[in-house]
């Protein structure tokens, strides 16, 4: 026995005119000019956890997150933590954790020689550092990020 299906128009769907006559925003945006080499540099020294972290912390943490007054990401402090990780190497198995901080800032922490905390604040002033092994408390100027990642190793 033969079904037959019911016949449909060729035009099924239209489009409202309340959209034709509204522009709809873009969720596309371009990659900025090396912004490609940035994201296989974090896949690279933190794994998929910190570049995922990494990319949230740019996209949607803007000012007043958390309990209302944490600042969005610094721009220097970004530029400052990238530098650092060109030349930066990390030791043992586990990436380093990334954070960010209510000040705008990314913290980035690991351990070293048998669990000892080595802890980098990136802000848009300077890069404090804490290093147990060492126990040294120090700050680098945003353009030393690459002697501090010499540094630290």
């Amino acid at each position: 026995m033969t079904t037959a299906l019911p016949s449909f128009s060729r035009h099924s769907y239209e489009v409202s005119d309340a959209l034709q006559s509204e522009p709809l925003p873009s969720s596309v945006r371009a990659s900025e000019p090396g912004e490609t080499a940035r994201e296989e540099l974090l896949l690279q020294k933190l794994g998929i956890k910190g570049w995922g972290r990494v990319y949230h912390f740019r996209n949607f943490y803007q000012y007043g997150w958390g309990d209302g007054s944490g600042k969005a990401l610094s721009p220097r402090a970004l530029e400052a933590f990238f530098e650092f990780l060109k030349s930066a190497s990390f030791p043992g198995a586990v990436p380093p954790s990334v954070f960010l901080t209510d000040g705008g800032g990314l913290e980035l922490c690991w351990e070293e020689d048998g669990k000892r905390p080595v802890q980098l604040e990136f802000s848009s002033s300077g890069i404090g550092v804490y290093r147990d092994k060492t126990g040294t408390e120090k700050v680098f100027g945003l353009t030393e990020a690459s002697e501090l990642a010499r540094w630290v190793n």
